[in-house]
């Protein structure tokens, strides 16, 4: 099993053009244009606030990176 973290830090733009990237992303890799294939992407929010992104929405996202 491969496992992905990563930190988000958004300094510029906002955490809505970050949510958007992140769902791009997800998108992208989950159609395999990549060559790559995920199971699953979590985001843990720095509450400890979870979200799979499977069917979250951009403003699912943004709630996570604002808290």
């Amino acid at each position: 099993m491969l496992v992905t973290i990563a930190t988000i830090v958004g300094l510029v733009g906002g955490t809505l053009a970050i949510a958007e990237q992140i769902r791009q992303w997800y998108q992208q890799y989950k159609q395999g244009k990549s060559g790559k294939t995920i199971e699953k992407v979590l985001i843990v929010g720095r509450n400890g606030r979870r979200l799979l992104l499977e069917n979250a929405t951009i403003e699912q996202i943004q709630q996570i990176l604002d808290e």
